[in-house]
């Protein structure tokens, strides 16, 4: 650009207020997108030119927020939410906005790669897939005599193809990160326990009244946030939120109590007691909808006294006591509950004691009350191998000891979708594991990136992102059930391809002429035409419903938003719910009933006996990221990058550590190093970190170092922000290589919430990041819970 001198400056200035003049006279001029509803694209300076838009299902977490991609030239420029989606109504989350980065950047592994040095050394020679698909078919083949021996570590929200290739060769051996579906596994069984669905919606556009226990809904779940923001707008409810730490959610409440970890259930059933006491409760929905009558469970919540949970809690008996009444008199209300309960010891009765609240007032499945969950069941395509290793639901935090121990025999491990050398407890016993052949002499990882547990395969098998990926699911985020896919409009980068195309290829090369009965179930063309069988097999899918989701991205059509309101809306009128679902054919339970536990509550002893220098260290997600998937979206990365320690204002001056400083947290198994951030928005007792961050692979950006090696950046991919402009050089610190595993003891999930730390001023010699442990005492405290098991 040629420099500006003032009689220039002037000329363009009283050009720009002709401009603004102008455009005052025809406001049609000024039709800025960011002021419409979404749907639509152009290029910034030829507007006549509209970019090509497809659906779009972003898989980033469980919520599947249905959306569009909009291209241009082989390159997608924009993400956004489907604006007539009854779901997402044209919103999305930061993560959902910014996934498409992933497409085009620098650091994506394009083509398989072959290890040719020791694991761990970073030596690779790229392969082509014929010879890929030969080697893992031949380590396949060799292991089929001993076929539990092959296992699958799998990470997706949903079953990518990885399981069904499981199913078909006979393998049970599956192990997961997490379970499918919203919510936790404590969560998971409480709620399948009790009323024979995993999941519960709070209806919380149309309540009164929100007891929160432990979930940061405005940061992890848009669709609910939504309806948060529209009840608060529209319907003035009141929002209460028991919670350890002032999260986004807890900040925007009317009352938020920074309540002592893990005592979220006792407080929740001390106002179960109190409703029951003070003649609150719907009497005749306890007796006619509950394996429980009325009178008994009055009798069996008469322990659970005010006085007993502010002894827990720190929360007064007073204000359990009002905001009880408070609740059981809003008509309707509403609970929700989340990892701040269930990744807790007895995290299961926690559980149970919230769903209680909602329970003896009526409010499930009302209007503004816990309705019971809307959705199509996805089929998978026909035929379909029968579902060895799709039942499985256990959980990965044991397989490392295990196999260490010898209680495993691994020949094959199959990683898909996970990071278990990064985001796992005892992480540094994980990669300690999987770097010894002895223990899993093959591994091999799916993956578009180089991740921690990328670096010590044997082979890696490039993946595709999520806007390259046909796709289709269906997620209970709404009051009405729906449905959406993605239609990709670029191809994948590179020699990248879908990982159900690669298990094919594999299965062909075992079941060649199909003499196996394998190679039936994976008779599909391309993934496009899997997508196609799987709508076509999917219960409640019409003649049409594929045509429309492959141009609309959502079926049914409800309606269309209105733009004044923000709402779906038919003919005018909102769309109405169907509320009451359980009257026609009762619960899915044994007893068609909902099935209560009888009330229960224990905290944990180690958590009574703190001293005053230990902590309960907590972790918890932000907006911005999940887990180890969105570590390399420069945006993102830009918005947050580095996870100080919250600790406690006053605490933190009794320890003599100031806002910033270093300071070594300490647990059973090791210490790390890291800054603290002084706030009142913790409780005394608990300290606070985040993950997703604390990168040691995945790319420049997740590793804050734009010099930092990157051996499979082409140059033609190659992006100038990651040159000039990664400004920040903080990459944060990974916590999970101290956090010793903590299992609950029903599903086998890890308690989170659980660790015990102490805090102090960081010692001489002490350097930001710095993590030491020792893998021997990760081993002898999972040794310890096995014992007691």
């Amino acid at each position: 650009m040629s420099d500006i001198d003032r009689r220039n400056f002037m000329k363009f200035g009283a050009a720009a207020v002709a401009a603004g003049s102008a455009a005052s006279a025809c406001p049609g001029l000024l039709n800025a997108m960011e002021l419409e509803l979404g749907g639509n694209d152009f290029h910034q300076i030829r507007t006549f030119h509209p970019r090509d838009r497809r659906p779009y299902l972003c898989t980033m977490c469980s919520y599947f927020d249905g959306g569009y991609t909009f291209a241009e030239d082989g390159e997608i420029l924009k993400a956004e939410g489907n604006p007539d989606h009854i779901a997402t109504r044209g919103k999305f989350c930061t993560k959902g906005l910014a996934s498409f980065f992933g497409a085009s950047d620098p650091d994506r592994i394009l083509a398989p790669l072959k290890r040719v040095g020791n694991r761990g050394s970073g030596q690779w020679r790229e392969i082509g897939w014929e010879e890929a698909i030969a080697e893992v078919a031949g380590k396949v083949q060799g292991a089929l005599v001993d076929v539990d021996s092959i296992y699958l570590n799998e990470g997706g929200f949903k079953d990518g193809g990885t399981v069904r290739f499981m199913d078909t060769i006979g393998s049970r051996s599956v192990i997961r990160s997490r379970l499918p579906s919203i919510g936790t596994a404590p969560r998971q069984a409480a709620l399948e326990e009790a009323l024979g669905f995993n999941f519960i919606l709070p209806d919380f556009e149309h309540t009164k009244y929100i007891l929160n226990f432990g979930a940061n809904i405005m940061e992890t779940a848009l669709p609910l946030a939504q309806r948060l923001t529209d009840g608060v707008v529209n319907n003035r409810l009141k929002l209460v939120t028991f919670e350890v730490r002032m999260s986004n959610t807890a900040g925007r409440s009317d009352l938020w109590f920074p309540v002592f970890p893990g005592s979220d259930g006792i407080i929740a059933l001390a106002m179960a007691n109190v409703i029951m006491q003070k003649g609150l409760a719907n009497l005749d929905f306890i007796d006619t909808w509950t394996n429980y009558s009325s009178e008994r469970l009055a009798a069996d919540l008469e322990k659970f006294t005010p006085e007993m949970a502010e002894k827990a809690s720190g929360v007064s008996a007073k204000i359990i006591k009002k905001i009880a009444i408070e609740f059981a008199k809003s008509k309707p209300a509403t609970v929700f509950s989340h990892n701040g309960v269930s990744l807790h010891r007895n995290g299961i009765d926690a559980e149970m004691a919230c769903l209680l609240l909602a329970v003896i007032t009526g409010n499930i499945d009302n209007e503004g009350g816990y309705c019971l969950p809307r959705r199509f069941d996805v089929a998978p395509p026909a035929p379909a191998p029968a579902p060895v290793a799709s039942a499985s639901r256990q959980l990965n935090p044991r397989f490392p000891f295990e196999v260490k121990e010898g209680t495993r025999r691994v020949q094959v491990l199959f990683n898909h979708m996970s990071n278990p050398a990064y985001s796992s407890p005892a992480a540094s016993l994980w990669r300690e594991v999987l770097k010894d052949p002895e223990l899993v002499p093959y591994l091999v990882d799916f993956s578009p990136f180089m991740s921690e547990t990328s670096e010590l395969a044997d082979i890696i098998l490039p993946d595709v992102v999520d806007v390259e990926r046909h796709d289709v699911a269906s997620s209970p985020t709404a009051l009405w059930p729906w449905i959406s896919m993605s239609y990709p409009d670029i191809k994948p980068r590179g020699q990248a391809q879908d990982v159900r195309l690669v298990l094919k290829q594999i299965i062909e090369a075992i079941d060649p002429d199909g003499s196996r009965g394998m190679k039936q179930y994976w008779a599909f063309t391309d993934t496009e035409q899997w997508v196609k069988q799987a709508v076509k097999a999917t219960p409640g899918m019409k003649k049409k419903s594929y045509k429309r989701l492959k141009s609309k991205g959502v079926w049914p059509p409800y309606g269309k938003i209105d733009p004044a309101t923000r709402q779906i809306v038919k003919n005018g009128e909102p769309v109405e719910a169907d509320y009451h679902t359980y009257t026609a054919t009762g619960f899915p339970t044994p007893s068609g009933k909902i099935e209560i536990r009888p009330p229960a509550w224990s905290g944990n002893p180690r958590h009574g006996a703190l001293q005053s220098h230990q902590f309960v260290l907590t972790t918890f997600k932000v907006a911005y990221h999940t887990l180890s998937m969105t570590s390399n979206l420069k945006y993102l990365a830009e918005l947050w990058h580095s996870n100080p320690l919250w600790i406690n204002t006053g605490i933190g001056r009794e320890l003599g550590i100031a806002d910033g400083a270093l300071v070594r947290v300490t647990s059973e198994v090791g210490y790390l190093v890291t800054k603290a951030w002084l706030t009142q928005g913790i409780h005394p007792q608990v300290v606070g970190i985040s993950t997703s961050v604390g990168r040691t692979a995945y790319g420049r950006v997740a590793r804050a170092d734009p010099r930092a090696h990157a051996p499979f950046a082409r140059e033609e991919q190659e992006d100038p922000d990651i040159d000039h402009n990664l400004w920040w050089r903080d990459g944060g610190v990974n916590p999970n290589d101290i956090i010793p595993v903590a299992l609950d003891p029903e599903t086998g999930a890890q308690l989170w919430n659980d660790t015990v730390v102490t805090v102090s001023p960081a010692e001489r010699g002490d350097r930001y990041g710095d993590i030491s442990v020792e893998n021997a005492r990760h081993f002898a405290i999972y040794r310890k819970l096995h014992e007691q098991a």
